[in-house]
This record gives structure tokens, C-alpha cells and sequence, in this order.
């Protein structure tokens, strides 16, 4: 069986589709099959030069095909990007996934988002995305970490994703050959994820802390 991650959450912006296709790249960096879920009805499917696979999930039906399929898979990950502003999509996949997470940027706005998305939400955990990298602005950000970790014990992955400026190539139309920045990246956002997973993995009652320095 492939291990279903789902990327949530109702606002738009908190980077589920870079992170997303950021995690599918890792985990090719790391000698491991995956497979990118398109399932946004507003998007277009960019599969090619990818190393990854790119499905199409954004007809319910196929979507429902795809999740099934990964069923009988052996191996490899299966990383669904949830889009943004579909509450009973994020609650539909959160108790299939094995593992939910929800990117959120460092702002008021995003945390007030996200606050209401992990009560509705109990099985999923907070990542912090496009973090910033200045030491003046990561000491500020911390504030949102934090709050959050006060407010949802356990329930914060605490090692952000660091801004890259290369990342948009993520998204392009074709990704041949990736940047050494969002490599680098990519393997960081992939080991933070697995521990966070085998963390969920091993105590699917309980929300495990997965900070990875």
C-alpha cells in the first residue's frame, strides 16, 4: 500500500502545491516512487519532464479510482494536493489519509485560518511553509510557531520549510532538472515529513511532536 499524505486546508496560498510537488521530488531524491494528486478542478496537469508521477484526481470519481489503486500498491508515496477552500474535501481525505498536513505562512491571517481548519480538523498537523530565512525575520516568525504549539500540543511540525527563491520552478511546466536550492530542499521537506509519518504511523491515537533539526 502507497503512504497516503494529504495537504489541506481552506485558504488559498499556504504553498500545499509547492510543498506537495516539493515532497514527491525529495522523495525521488531519496531512491523512493511517488506520485503527485492534482485535484484542484481550476488547475492544469503538468506531468511532463517530471521525475514523479502526475495524476489526475479532479474529478471526484477519479480521485476515488486513484486512492483505491494505491491500495494494492507495494510501495511509494502518494501526496495529494487538496487545493484550497473545500472543507468537506479536507475532511473526506483527512480520514483516509495516513498522514494530513496543513501549510500555513507566517501571518495573522493564516494562522486565524488555520486555527479553525485544526479544530475541524483533529487528525491533522501544522507545518510552517515559505518560512523566512533572515535571522531577524525567522525570531519574529517564531511567534507563530509558538502560538500554535500553545494552542494544539503536539500537533505543530516545528521545522518549517525554509523560503527558496528557486521554487516556483516546481510548478513550471517542466522540471527536468531542478535547481541545487530546491534539491536541497526537497530532501530537507522529505526526511522532516517521514518522521512526522512514522511518528503518525506508530501512534495513530495520539498527535505526535516531529521536529527535525
Amino acid at each position: 500500500m502507497s503512504k497516503f499524505v494529504y495537504l489541506g486546508g481552506q485558504k488559498g496560498g499556504t504553498t500545499k502545491t509547492t510543498t506537495a510537488h516539493l515532497l514527491c521530488l525529495g522523495a525521488i531524491l531519496r531512491g523512493e516512487p511517488a506520485a503527485y494528486v492534482l485535484t484542484d478542478p481550476h488547475r492544469q496537469i503538468k506531468s511532463e519532464g517530471r521525475p514523479y508521477a502526475v495524476l489526475d484526481g479532479r474529478e471526484p470519481q477519479k480521485l476515488a479510482q486513484i486512492i483505491t489503486a494505491s491500495h494494492s500498491t507495494q510501495n511509494g508515496w502518494l501526496i495529494v494536493d487538496g487545493g484550497g477552500n473545500r472543507p468537506a474535501l479536507d475532511a473526506k481525505l483527512t480520514e483516509q489519509a495516513d498522514l494530513c498536513i496543513l501549510p500555513f505562512r507566517p501571518s495573522e491571517e493564516d494562522l486565524d485560518a488555520l486555527a479553525l481548519d485544526m479544530q475541524a480538523l483533529p487528525q491533522a498537523v501544522a507545518w510552517p511553509s515559505a518560512w523566512p530565512t533572515n535571522r531577524m525575520a525567522m525570531q519574529s516568525a517564531q511567534y507563530f510557531i509558538d502560538g500554535l504549539e500553545k494552542a494544539f500540543p503536539l500537533r505543530v511540525i516545528t521545522a518549517p520549510i525554509f523560503f527558496v527563491n528557486s521554487a516556483a520552478e516546481l510548478l513550471s511546466a517542466s522540471l527536468d532538472s531542478p535547481s541545487t536550492p530546491v534539491r536541497n530542499a526537497a530532501r530537507r521537506a522529505f526526511d522532516i515529513m517521514t518522521a512526522c509519518y512514522t511518528m503518525n504511523v506508530k501512534h495513530p491515537t495520539e498527535h505526535q511532536d516531529a521536529a527535525v533539526a
